[in-house]
């Protein structure tokens, strides 16, 4: 299943649930973190016969690992805003290979013990505009530059050969607010786009409580989808996130 094909019947969950919205403005900081696990991570690189399709998960196994993530937003009057998100990435366990890899013109044997290492680091910036505030949602809508600062790389004794890809990549940005009570709110937060050469896909569904006007507590799952296919690579990943946040309103 694409995570863009949780949209939809997220929305619909939380059109079931909530009662009047208030819009969502001002300026905030948001600290995210909990433990992330991948459901899928493949490359081949070169995209050719001359490379190797392999499962960086299986050789890493599938366990959680730790995550944070850092969000600042600055309203810009009352219908616009600015967005910062730093959100690192890294994993580097060992494992077997059953067949050999080969990689980036390096082979690497079957049956020997294999590190393997995968940094995906993302910084993103982002403008949003409020295009819709009713009885039941606020929507703020626009892009996102994304800047991915990616690395692939395996170790087997004295043998390492990596392959790191920094690019920029546009966006589009969705964020939606419902008012579930007097302090609850129910918060979709969406990053994606799809090309022929690549997609890219951040969905994240999270509830929020107020403890005081400036300072809320939430909980929430994030997933994470996409990867490159050209001539050059091919790598596709799928993260999940069980989250928690602290988020400040100033």
């Amino acid at each position: 299943m694409r995570p863009t094909s949780l949209i939809a019947p997220l929305a619909l969950l939380a059109s079931l649930t909530g009662v009047d919205a208030r819009a969502q403005a001002g300026s905030s900081l948001v600290v995210e973190g909990g433990a992330v696990w991948q459901s899928r991570n493949k490359a081949q690189i070169p995209n050719s016969s001359e490379g190797t399709p392999f499962s960086l998960r299986e050789l890493q196994g599938g366990s959680e690992e730790a995550f944070f993530r850092v969000d600042a937003t600055w309203q810009v009057g009352e219908r616009h805003q600015l967005r910062a998100l730093y959100a690192p990435y890294s994993i580097t366990r060992s494992g077997m290979p059953e067949a050999a890899i080969e990689f980036d013109g390096a082979t690497f044997a079957a049956g020997l013990p294999t590190e393997v290492h995968y940094r995906f680091d993302s910084y993103r910036l982002s403008y949003r505009y409020r295009f819709h505030q009713g009885a039941n949602w606020t929507w703020w809508g626009g892009a996102t530059v994304k800047v991915r600062d990616a690395d692939i790389r395996l170790r087997q004794g004295a043998l390492v050969e990596g392959y790191d890809n920094t690019g920029v990549v546009p966006l589009l940005s969705l964020v939606g607010y419902r008012t579930l009570g007097e302090r609850w709110t129910l918060v979709i937060d969406a990053d994606g786009l799809w090309a022929p050469q690549g997609r890219a896909f951040d969905v994240a569904l999270k509830t929020r409580y107020a403890v005081s006007d400036r300072l809320s507590l939430g909980l929430g799952y994030r997933t994470l989808e996409g990867g490159a296919d050209n001539d050059d690579v091919y790598t596709f990943a799928w993260q999940h996130y069980a989250l928690a946040e602290v988020a400040w309103q100033f």
